[in-house]
């Protein structure tokens, strides 16, 4: 079948289609007209736009309409200039920050400019904007080659209220590096970057704030100088003052829109069309919505042989194109399977099918069947992707800013131990200039850094969060403390070796191929696959191929796809003849499991059945008849799955939810139960991907990191606490059906609080839950609160994990400052669970003042919505509880010790030593095992030129420290351009001295990996010292190394003590990368053959 055919898809924004649809439409008279299709609307307005030659004004009722329109109109004319008012998900009392108030104006003077279709809701009618004239007066523009005087243009922006800082974040943020200005402009999509020379302007550059990469360059370029807030605008003005007088407003579904009568009056002295109204209407568009199939591909080619007899025009269009390529396969390999296989002229039209990636909202036919369009994620009945444009640039700067090592930080030094990080320091070594990092211990004592070295320092990260006990230099403690805990370690990961091992050498049921069945089952996933929830998925039906037993562990945050993955597993045992057992932790978790299971097999001959403490004594006795005939397919339960009565007919796939919430007893039932048989084991507590590789070949690990793309960003905003506020919230959740929790830090007065709560919102009904409730009373609460028997929980952070409860989509986390990011990251994640949108208030008290340090940190989780974006450090706390949960063990004592980031450090080099020692010959043919000859990470590059980022180009020590720690994590030479790039980018001209330390770690990256010591560079000699002590690198790679220095004439080696040093001389720095380059080639040979 054919891919996306964009001349096909032309047919559809031609006038040929709109002629065919909207015959005797008079595009003068404004009417009221029924058009039942959403994508059919979006024609209209683009035939109005074309015929009338005006801009128009869609208002759509809500900001999730106005993407749907956006994406519509986007399917038919993807040039089409097409502008969003409402900037994204605020509440109305968030139109007075300036972000929303600047990003509205700036798409009004678009607007004016332009030709153009925008798409507003009420709201915006509502925001008092300053007067035209005022906005005249602050719009400044720019072009390259202007002279502009440097010095009065930084100020004037700093004094209409830009905020300098290092580097820009934020909205109305400017950043100053000699004779650049990173500006971010109000209701700019990206920041702009102008260079200047002296006072002339060289260049003008919109770069991403993410990557701070200039990504776009212009010529010219307008933006407001001042920043305006609504509560400060004098005389004030609404959107008309801004509208050109020949403007069209569609209204669509008018009486579904909130506009006060004054606002109508105001929209009827323009040019208007009524689109969809209830009532009575001039004209009616003959087009029908896409039928339902179900998500059963024999409903859909049912389809397409009736239309096939019309020759319809068919473009079916998915939200991406590796969903346009699953569904042109699964019809195609359908169809191959069937009676269709024999029908030449339907298979030469469906052949003839237009295929597009676009993200619509609903497909439709014409009454006529002239033209259809059937949209993949209604086939499948799944939801469309959300195309919401974030800015991530808030998040990730936020975020980086968070984890940048301040001066005062804990740090740990992997041989010094844990010291203070007193900033960076610039000294004179053999006669150059070096930076160095200075780090603080006990007693004051002070240890300067080589960079050489400085990824042997980290940021301290621990269990509890208490400050650590610094370190005596010179004590021998610190190093027993690192051999107690390798020991340990090894210990553990020996036992893992040894089962992993025994299983791959048992024998267990080989599972087929994916079926026809399977995938259709996959396509009907309500939600887009991650590319982690993707992997994980074949991976573990990969293992279930295999002739020996599966044993996998997929990892992932509740929501982000993992129960997904265990279904589709589930299915494919259950339809190869197997049953399928489903062990969770607790009652809740076991109702939850066995609503999804039964709820996405509800289409299949798949049985399914519930054992716990909620199920009668007779329906348990009769579902274990049905297991013990094979009537059932899949169980899920709690312990009691472990009881003796239950016997299963075949069992071929084991499901366990957090199996570190199991007790003794029954973790040894389990290990008795997966000794031949494939088990998946499932955790909500995250590890970090580090651990994963250290594990490589002890564990078979899938990490789910990513959530679902259609899941909604949870509106998050920091409230000082106001009972209006809170009623008009929970009121607004409870119009909708929803439910509430609502988070205090203390058990203590949480009988109070409710009571407070209960006289703001009698109408609401409320549930307590907390951790020194009883565990049957507790789990009783909160089966009450998942079936809807009262409104609001009040609770403690107890709810933190584990639950999934999509009717909860309000969550309000009280005295907010007390809880870790972490901790509110996850709370947040308890709502914004199915496709309605959640929010978040983060209650502050009203009149304490918060420590700089809060206020960051609940600004963050203010600012990143999109979940993903934040993962990395929100969940380090987290990753810490996982790794102690996947080694068996309580390992948080050895993590205060030590810190987090070298406890896996010294977790990867006991697995190394194993997997090289006591259990080579199971891992002999792993090439890393092999290279561990190789490995140098203490690489000294000694260069006798100053090689640094002097304070003039990069003045920020923070931002310089972060810089090196990047730098001198590169191991790519690619990767050494594209960082040089950046730098000439973000600071202009490099200095000699930082083109002098790019060579040195290009050296590095060279020289990483080959089991040299030490490269010293003294003008144009280099001197390569070797490895000591290291039989297997003098037995497998010396001879080849000495085959290639034969061919160097001045090449010469040397024995000092211990030392093999090789010296050479050449011409310039290109000869000397070259050299290293090649023997870097040849060393790698030596472990490949």
């Amino acid at each position: 079948m054919k891919e996306s055919k964009s001349k096909n898809i032309t047919k559809f924004s031609s006038d040929k289609l709109i002629e065919s649809i909207f015959q005797g439409v008079d595009f003068q008279q404004f009417l009221t007209i029924q058009i039942p299709s959403k994508l059919i609307r979006a024609l209209f307005a683009l035939a109005a736009f074309r015929k009338s030659k005006k801009n128009i004004i869609v208002v759509s009722q809500n900001y999730f309409e106005q993407q749907d329109w956006v994406d519509n109109l986007s399917f038919f004319d993807s040039k089409l200039k097409i502008l969003g008012f409402a900037e994204s998900l605020k509440s109305k009392r968030n139109f007075d920050s300036f972000e929303s108030l600047g990003f509205l104006i700036q798409n009004l003077e678009d607007f004016k400019k332009n030709e153009s279709i925008a798409i507003c809701t009420p709201e915006e009618f509502k925001i008092e904007l300053p007067q035209t004239n005022e906005i005249s007066k602050n719009l400044i523009t720019l072009n390259v080659k202007d002279e502009v005087n440097f010095q009065h243009f930084t100020q004037e922006l700093i004094l209409n209220g830009y905020s300098k800082n290092d580097y820009v974040a934020f909205e109305g943020d400017i950043a100053i590096r000699g004779g650049i200005v990173d500006i971010y402009p109000i209701g700019h999509e990206n920041p702009l970057r102008i260079e200047f020379w002296g006072d002339e302007i060289d260049s003008i550059r919109e770069f991403d704030p993410l990557s701070q990469r200039s990504v776009q360059e212009h010529q010219e370029i307008s933006f407001l100088k001042s920043i305006f807030h609504s509560s400060q605008v004098e005389d004030s003005v609404n959107i008309f003052e801004y509208l050109p007088q020949e403007t069209i407003f569609i209204l669509d579904s008018p009486e579904n829109l909130d506009l006060d009568n004054d606002i109508l009056e105001k929209i009827k002295n323009y040019d208007v069309f009524f689109l969809n109204p209830l009532k009575k209407h001039d004209f009616s568009i003959k087009v029908r919505t896409q039928p339902e199939f179900n998500g059963s591909l024999n409903e859909l080619t049912k389809f397409l042989k009736l239309i096939s007899e019309y020759n319809t025009n068919l473009t079916i269009t998915s939200d991406n194109p590796t969903y346009t390529k699953r569904i042109q396969s699964l019809l195609e390999k359908y169809i191959e399977e069937t009676d269709f296989a024999e029908d030449d002229s339907f298979k030469d039209y469906v052949h003839k099918i237009n295929w597009h990636h676009s993200p619509v909202s609903e497909g439709f036919i014409t009454n006529d069947f002239k033209y259809a369009v059937l949209t993949e994620h209604q086939i499948f009945e799944r939801k469309k992707k959300v195309t919401e444009k974030h800015k991530t640039s808030k998040t990730s700067i936020t975020l980086k800013e968070l984890n940048t090592l301040q001066i005062g930080d804990f740090i740990v030094h992997e041989d010094k131990g844990v010291g203070i990080f007193d900033g960076l320091q610039t000294m004179t070594i053999g006669g150059t200039l070096q930076d160095c990092i200075r780090i603080k211990f006990q007693d004051d004592d002070l240890v300067y850094l080589n960079l050489n070295y400085i990824n042997k320092i980290d940021r301290y990260n621990s269990t509890d969060g208490e400050p650590p006990k610094l370190s005596k230099l010179g004590s021998v403690e610190w190093e027993r403390r690192k051999t107690r805990l390798k020991k340990k370690l090894k210990d553990i990961s020996r036992e893992l070796i040894q089962l992993y091992a025994k299983r791959k050498f048992s024998e267990g049921f080989s599972f087929a191929e994916d079926t026809v069945w399977q995938k259709e089952f996959e396509a009907s996933f309500m939600y887009e696959d991650t590319q982690d929830q993707a992997t994980a998925s074949d991976d573990v039906k990969q293992d279930m191929c295999n002739t020996f037993p599966m044993d996998r562990l997929v990892c992932g945050d509740v929501g982000f796809g993992k129960t997904e993955v265990a279904i589709r597993a589930a299915f494919k045992a259950a339809t190869s003849g197997k049953q399928v057992a489903v062990l969770v932790p607790t009652t809740i978790l076991a109702q939850q499991h066995y609503m999804s299971f039964r709820d996405r097999f509800n289409r299949y001959p798949i049985n399914v059945t519930l054992l716990s403490r909620f199920r009668s004594k007779k329906e348990i006795n009769e579902s274990l008849d049905q297991i013990k005939s094979g009537k059932i397919d899949v169980i899920v339960g709690t312990h009691r799955l472990l009881s003796k009565d239950v016997e299963f007919k075949d069992l071929g796939l084991l499901i366990i939810d957090e199996e570190h919430r199991f007790g003794v007893e029954a973790k040894e039932k389990l290990r008795q139960l997966k000794e031949n048989i494939d088990t998946l084991t499932m955790t909500a507590t995250p590890i970090p991907r580090t651990l994963n590789f250290s594990l490589l070949g002890v564990r078979d690990i899938s990490i789910i990191e990513t959530p679902p793309p259609n899941r909604l960003p949870v509106y998050t905003e920091v409230l000082k606490w106001d009972s209006s506020q809170f009623r008009e919230a929970v009121l607004m959740e409870l119009s909708r059906k929803g439910q509430i929790f609502f988070v205090t830090d203390k058990v203590y007065d949480i009988d109070e609080i409710t009571a407070g709560l209960k006289s703001i919102v009698p109408e609401a009904t409320f549930g307590i839950a907390h951790g020194q409730m009883k565990s049957s009373e507790l789990e009783n609460t909160m089966v009450q609160f998942i079936e809807k028997k009262f409104d609001v929980l009040v609770t403690t952070k107890i709810i933190e994990s584990g639950l999934d409860i999509p009717n909860a989509n309000t969550i309000f986390i009280n005295r907010a400052q007390n809880f870790g990011l972490a901790e509110l990251y996850q709370l947040r994640g308890r709502v914004g669970r199915s496709n309605i949108q959640a929010q978040c208030y983060l209650l502050v008290p009203e009149n304490v003042k918060l420590p700089e340090k809060s206020i960051r940190r609940l600004q963050a989780l203010e600012e990143f919505t999109d979940l993903g974006s934040g993962i990395k450090l929100a969940m380090r706390d987290m990753e810490i509880r996982g790794t102690g949960n996947l080694l068996g063990a309580d390992q948080s004592g050895f993590i205060d010790d030590i810190g987090f980031e070298l406890y896996s450090k010294i977790l990867d080099e006991a697995v190394a030593e194993l997997k090289d020692e006591e259990f080579a010959d199971i891992f002999k043919s792993n090439e890393e095992i092999r290279r561990n000859i190789l490995r140098n990470p203490d690489l000294e590059i000694d260069y006798d030129k100053s090689s640094f980022f002097t304070d003039s180009f990069v003045p920020s020590d923070t931002e310089r420290y972060l810089l090196y720690k990047r730098l001198y994590a590169l191991d790519k030479i690619e990767d050494v351009k594209d960082f040089e790039n950046e730098l000439i980018d973000r600071f202009g001209k490099l200095p000699e001295e930082v083109e002098n330390l790019l060579f040195v770690i290009r050296i590095r990256v060279l020289g990483i990996n080959t089991g040299f010591r030490k490269i010293q560079i003294r003008g144009n000699k280099v001197i390569i010292e070797f490895p000591t002590e290291n039989q297997d690198y003098y037995l497998k790679v010396f001879p080849y190394i000495m085959d290639y220095i034969g061919t160097y004439e001045n090449a010469s080696f040397k024995q000092i003590k211990s030392k093999l040093i090789l010296t050479n001389t050449f011409e310039n720095r290109e000869e000397i990368l070259e050299y290293i380059w090649k023997m870097k080639k040849v060393i790698d040979l030596s472990i490949e053959e």
